[in-house]
């Protein structure tokens, strides 16, 4: 088997790649906006301001909240996405 006819087998798969892969890049932006997003709003309606308190104070109290949080609405995206 020469390169030209393996190189023509592969040709048809290139387009779906393509395509999966672009789709793979949109679906994980609209996932990280939406999980920055959500931890805005997060941080909005609870009391004190979760950033500074992670950057600036070091509490890590409010570090293993805000990831727990995290985790959860990027479950919840994952899961509206792939349905």
């Amino acid at each position: 088997m020469n390169l030209l006819s393996l190189l023509l087998q592969v040709a048809p798969i290139i387009p779906a790649i393509e395509r999966g892969l672009v789709g793979t890049l949109v679906y994980s932006a609209i996932g990280i906006i939406m999980c920055v997003v959500g931890f805005k709003i997060v941080d909005w309606l609870i009391p004190g301001h979760m950033a500074r308190q992670i950057a600036e104070e070091k509490n890590m109290a409010v570090a293993l909240v805000a990831s727990a949080m995290i985790l959860g609405i990027c479950i919840i995206i994952a899961a509206a996405i792939a349905s």
